[in-house]
């Protein structure tokens, strides 16, 4: 499981943002990371109960933002050797790259895969954003979820500790999310059916943000195109 599970997640949040009629509030110039815990729980007709889990870090500061897997040490081993056995050759994997996507004056998006190993930014055209899990929305890339999506969502109660619920119902499936009102993205998406047998949950912390953004780093690298790594 890789590009699958964040292609769902990245319909999951979609689903949300089908009410939105607005876009959301402006980026901040402040750097922020945060770090988000997809689990998705599913039991089928036939007795299985099948569990997806995984976490990205994201970075986001003005009209940019940095998505990344966190990928276990192996992995990165792993990436470097295959690189060096294959120099010269166009690959990159592309389920667990970096994104980076930028947003300029006018609203268009400029969007790249991210191969540190071969240090090549992968220019990536509208047509293959699905490809990436990518729903091509800025503010849902930005906060997460497309804060115009809460309202279609019914508030519930006051603001406590900084962060409003809102929930929504639509069928047999409820939503619920945690919005934390300055930072402006959710701590907590849940998504469920009426039997409890579909669920899947988002958790959003925040951390210490480093003292460069990572795509600092990767202006310095070799642009390519997407449609290279399909030969």
């Amino acid at each position: 499981m890789t590009r699958s599970a964040r292609i769902l997640f990245s319909f999951a949040f979609a689903a949300l943002a089908a009410t939105a009629q607005a876009a959301g509030p402006a980026s901040s110039n402040a750097l922020t990371a945060l770090r988000v815990e997809h689990q998705m729980s599913s039991l089928g007709t036939d007795g299985i109960q099948r569990d997806v889990r995984f976490a990205e870090r994201v970075y986001r500061q003005g009209d940019s933002v940095w998505i990344a897997r966190e990928l276990p040490p192996a992995s990165a081993h792993a990436e470097h050797d295959h690189a060096n056995a294959h120099a010269g050759h166009k690959h990159a994997d592309t389920d667990t790259a970096p994104r980076w996507i930028e947003r300029d004056a006018k609203g268009a998006l400029t969007v790249r895969v991210v191969s540190e190993s071969q240090q090549k930014n992968y220019a990536v055209e509208p047509a293959e954003y699905s490809n990436i899990g990518f729903d091509g929305s800025w503010a849902t890339a930005y906060h997460l979820l497309d804060p115009a999506a809460l309202k279609g969502m019914r508030a519930e109660g006051p603001v406590r500790n900084g962060v409003q619920t809102y929930r929504s119902t639509q069928g047999e499936r409820t939503v619920t999310v945690d919005w934390d009102v300055a930072g402006q993205y959710p701590r907590r998406v849940e998504s469920r059916n009426a039997t409890g047998t579909q669920r899947k949950l988002t958790r959003v912390t925040a951390l210490p943000a480093p003292a460069a953004a990572p795509w600092e780093r990767a202006q310095r690298y070799a642009a390519a195109d997407y449609t290279d790594l399909m030969d």
